[in-house]
């Protein structure tokens, strides 16, 4: 870019930028009370110059998502793209040379800088580029190129509080969410007649009898006895005596259980998910255009029931997870029909493996880790999942299922890590010789009553020969 042509109109006097203003809003129909007057003297780092003029980029910052077979691509919006300007200027006047030097002691000055727009104002940019040009016919005059971005302060990653709340809002989400893409792809396919309902009534009776037999899983019946008042030892584990517990997951139950209340909770429990089952199998023979809502509210149903019929969070999610991996196995053709039954069954395992992960994720928030390595275990266990389903449902094209596993992500993520952050991590200890637990405690903590918890976590042959290398809290 010429840029001396436009400065030799304004050389010679300090009066000539006035001039030169007055005169261009003249020809442009303005005052120069107007435009002109607003316009501010141009400096970086209080180091003034002459600004003829500029350019600069802005925008959003979009990620293009292109699918196969789709005509249309998704555009992700990532936020604000960088403002860059790139600014013209010069100094002038006898003392043009101090001039210079103070400008390019500006540039070079470290870190971010303040920049003065003759249009934009004051912004906190840095410097990406500049350079000087000097012209012997030009006399007492250099001319300055910069490039400036605009930047912000610099921010670490914060510990959040997300809570269940957010987890349980997000996974709310995510059942909307895939309520309203399986809609989409089943409304089609049920146009085809009686063979493809009957394919979603097959597909639904396989998943809610597997959610059936996984509730009746003997470590989920066994964790019954746990929540009962007292100490059972080191082996068997309690959930409401902490320094045995060996389900340290569960909620610490006060209330005075007895076997009486707890069979009759969990025969409730259990009574609940026959209910929500026998609710999908009526929706899934009834599927069409009008009930498809129902549908997919009785498979949240059978989620939350399967939920409820799991005191113990563990516990829930390993077996939301093996109910997660159901698979249907029912044969189709290659024919219209048996394309649109193929469709309808990938449909509905589709929809019942998203609500599944919701109730996981559901599950995660209301488990209690032990410490950070827990909790980092648990998280890692989790986006496993959602990581898993994002790129089934980014594969698929469907985006509102893809953006509500994102969220979903997000929040158990930010619960996880708040949560973990606050609690030791896990080390291991080496010893040259085997020590009782009420040595190791008093040489680990300073505390001799934190011997069975040692116990619990160790989990020696017996408490008073430790292997002489074992993992234990930290702190």
């Amino acid at each position: 870019m010429n840029i001396g042509g436009g400065a030799g109109a304004v050389l010679g006097t300090t009066s000539g930028i006035s001039n030169l203003a007055s005169s261009l809003a003249a020809r442009l129909g303005g005052s120069a009370g107007s435009y002109f007057d607003q316009l501010r003297p141009a400096s970086f780092r209080g180091v003034p110059f002459v600004s003829l003029g500029g350019e600069g980029g802005f925008g959003r910052r979009n990620e293009l998502h292109e699918y196969p077979l789709r005509d249309t691509p998704w555009v992700e919006d990532l936020g604000r793209g960088t403002r860059r300007f790139r600014v013209f200027g010069f100094v002038v006047g006898d003392d043009v040379i101090a001039q210079r030097d103070m400008l390019i002691a500006a540039c070079e000055k470290e870190g971010a800088g303040s920049l003065v727009h003759p249009t934009y104002g004051r912004r906190d940019v840095s410097l990406m580029d500049s350079r000087w040009i000097e012209r012997w016919e030009k006399g007492r005059y250099f001319e300055f190129e910069f490039e400036f971005i605009e930047g912000g302060p610099r921010v670490f990653p914060a510990t959040s509080v997300a809570g269940g709340s957010l987890v349980g809002n997000a996974a709310s989400g995510l059942n909307i969410a895939a309520a309203l893409n399986f809609a989409r792809t089943a409304l089609t396919a049920i146009a085809y007649g009686a063979a493809v309902l009957g394919s979603a009534v097959s597909t639904a009776v396989g998943w809610y009898t597997a959610a059936k037999n996984f509730v009746g899983d003997a470590r989920n019946l066994f964790k019954l006895l746990t929540n009962l008042p007292g100490d059972f030892g080191r082996f068997a584990g309690s959930a409401t005596v902490p320094t045995f517990s060996k389900f340290p997951s569960s909620s610490v139950d006060t209330s005075g259980a007895t076997v009486e209340s707890l069979t009759q909770a969990a025969t409730l429990a259990r009574a609940n998910l026959d209910a929500a089952s026998a609710t999908l199998d009526a929706a899934a023979r009834n599927l069409d255009a009008s009930t498809i809502d129902d549908f997919t509210a009785a498979v949240q149903g059978v989620t939350s029931a399967m939920l409820a019929a799991t005191p113990d969070p563990a516990d829930s999610m390993r077996l939301l997870a093996s109910l997660a991996a159901y698979d249907p196995s029912g044969a189709t053709t290659a024919s219209t029909i048996g394309t649109a039954m193929a469709t309808m069954q990938s449909a509905c395992s589709d929809l019942f493996r998203r609500a599944t992960i919701a109730s996981i994720a559901v599950a995660a928030s209301n488990y209690e880790p032990t410490s950070s390595d827990d909790a980092a275990r648990v998280r890692g266990q989790v986006l496993d999942l959602i990581d898993a389903e994002m790129t089934v449902s980014g594969d698929q094209g469907d985006d509102e299922t893809y953006e509500a596993l994102r969220s979903l992500r997000q929040a158990v993520v930010s619960d996880l890590n708040q949560r973990g952050a606050s609690l030791p991590a896990m080390r291991t200890f080496v010893f040259a010789t085997p020590l009782p637990s009420l040595t190791l405690a008093n040489r680990i903590y300073r505390d001799a009553s934190r011997a069975d918890e040692l116990v619990s976590q160790a989990d020696p042959v017996h408490p008073a020969f430790f292997p002489t290398s074992f993992k234990a809290l930290a702190t």
